[in-house]
């Protein structure tokens, strides 16, 4: 299929219009003397001159490259309804500042000069104005015909979906790769982090922004790295580009205005493996999963917890849906049944985390009562309850936040406590490891995240500041940027990449990539 010259530039004044560039796109018209003859709707279009909505009408035919001549009838009939309203001052505008008027000035004088005495009269007959060619409404309708004859409609966005299109084909075909930056211009991958090693984010790399009185409530990326999935206080679930922090238009029900959307601030979310799923808490206590593609709603639990679910996670195999909540207890549905398949109980305060374990044997939830518990899966029996720290800090325990796998090591996990030391426990209960702030520089962690090649561990203090930690020397970097104005809420890290997603109050998820 060959692609005509006119055809791009077309493409290319309709996306000049939709974005108000008008000096640029009259620019483009005159030099190429193509113009893209459409108009919104032309139903619509043929009604407001029947109407006589003549702003309307002339917003639409100023781009429109409509025959000079049946712009000539169009102007004057505005003009003579515009005299038979006294409206003198825009009537005297567009006869004397107008392209269409100048021509008739020059080309048919004696006709010019008639709407010039019109400008003049005290009264006037507008059957003598139309000179016999009928009454005003039929006079619209006969132009109306005629300019409808010039027109015609096209969908919108044309160029932006033909790219689309052309994307979407690329990753198919695997020219473009999913999950890193790519520069459409020069047809590239940008090298925005290293894929090969775990380095510290150093650099804003995009800002995902919420609308005023909304902001995130929890967020996660998508297993092959392409989306931030983000909950918000509204109840809102919505997929955004990890590497551009735009809109996921791509999904159709996204880019068709329909929202995943809870009954409260949806608290806590997870892909599931495969990423065809996501899985949302709530505040109200519900859980519900969701189908990525479409939208739809995969199955409900209404009746998961009493209070706030903080934390979500599915199984290894994405039959099975972990959740924990403030209420203190931790437990395990069946994805298809929907069923409460077991119950966790031991935690005196509220749940901040619960996970699997890679070969799903052992469930790990931390709590607010500042211990980490490692239960068998099976038969919901505690095994063993870890306080990590107590040895220094006696009986003031500080509430542990989270645990996370080390990617690598499937039997240890990262614990990040509310103090300014985070540790590293073994599926044994035994802490293998701790890793502390330099003096001075964080009075508590916020959250952390483990880097994906489970080299670097990342922790986010009370001044947001980013603290790196190398987790086979436990010694931290020297760099700690600060990475939001507001106070922490959360993390999370790119499964792949050196890229980390920060959510807080402030309406705006920072994404920093080393």
């Amino acid at each position: 299929m060959d692609i005509e010259s006119a055809t791009v530039v077309r493409l290319v004044e309709q996306f000049l219009k939709e974005h108000n560039l008008q000096k640029t796109l009259e620019t483009l018209q005159k030099e190429t003397g193509i113009s893209i003859n459409t108009v919104d709707n032309v139903d619509t279009f043929k009604s407001d001159i029947i109407k006589g909505k003549w702003e309307a009408v002339l917003a639409s035919v100023e781009q429109a490259g409509i025959a000079q001549g049946k712009l000539v009838d169009l102007y004057e009939h505005i003009i003579i309804e515009l005299v038979e309203l006294r409206d003198m001052g825009p009537a005297r505008a567009l006869l004397r500042q107008t392209e269409p008027m100048e021509i008739m000035r020059t080309s048919q004088p004696d006709r010019y000069l008639k709407l010039e005495q019109l400008l003049s009269r005290t009264s006037l007959d507008l059957n003598d104005t139309f000179g016999g060619k009928g009454t005003k409404e039929s006079r619209r309708l006969e132009i109306a015909n005629s300019l409808v004859s010039e027109v015609s409609t096209a969908p919108p966005s044309r160029l932006l979906t033909l790219l689309g299109h052309s994307i979407q084909w690329q990753k198919q075909q695997g020219v473009i790769p999913d999950g890193v930056p790519y520069d459409l211009f020069y047809g590239r991958t940008l090298e925005v982090v290293s894929s090969g090693e775990d380095k510290p984010p150093t650099k804003l790399l995009a800002t995902i922004k919420f609308p005023k009185n909304e902001h995130p409530g929890s967020l996660a990326f998508s297993p092959n790295g392409e989306y931030i999935a983000t909950g918000s206080i509204g109840g809102f679930i919505e997929f955004w580009s990890a590497m551009t922090g735009k809109i996921a238009d791509e999904l159709d029900f996204q880019a068709k205005g329909s929202l995943m959307m809870m009954e409260d601030t949806v608290t806590s979310l997870a892909f599931s493996h495969s990423g065809d799923l996501v899985c949302a808490g709530a505040g109200d206590g519900k859980v519900k999963a969701w189908k990525v593609k479409s939208g739809s709603i995969a199955k409900r639990f209404p009746s998961a917890h009493s209070q706030r679910v903080s934390s979500v996670a599915f199984s290894r195999d994405d039959t099975q849906i972990l959740s924990g909540s403030a209420d203190g207890i931790i437990r395990i549905h069946g994805l298809k049944s929907g069923n409460m398949l077991r119950e966790f109980r031991g935690h005196t305060a509220a749940i901040t985390s619960a996970v699997f374990t890679e070969d799903m044997s052992r469930v790990v939830s931390t709590s607010d009562d500042g211990s980490l518990r490692i239960w068998e899966s099976g038969s919901a029996e505690c095994l063993f309850t870890v306080l990590p720290g107590s040895d220094k800090l006696g009986l003031s325990m500080p509430g542990i936040l989270s645990a996370y796998a080390i990617p690598g090591r499937p039997t240890e996990f990262i614990v990040c406590t509310k103090s300014p030391t985070i540790y590293i426990v073994g599926i044994d209960g035994q802490v293998k490891r701790s890793f502390a702030a330099k003096q001075g520089t964080c009075n508590e962690f916020l959250a952390a995240a483990v880097l994906p090649r489970g080299k670097l561990v990342l922790a986010v203090s009370d001044t947001s500041a980013l603290h790196c930690f190398d987790v086979e020397t436990g010694l931290p970097l020297d760099n700690t940027p600060k990475v939001a104005d507001a106070e922490i809420f959360g993390m999370a890290c790119h499964p792949s990449l050196s890229i980390v997603a920060f959510f807080s109050n402030d309406r705006r998820v920072p994404i920093w990539a080393s």
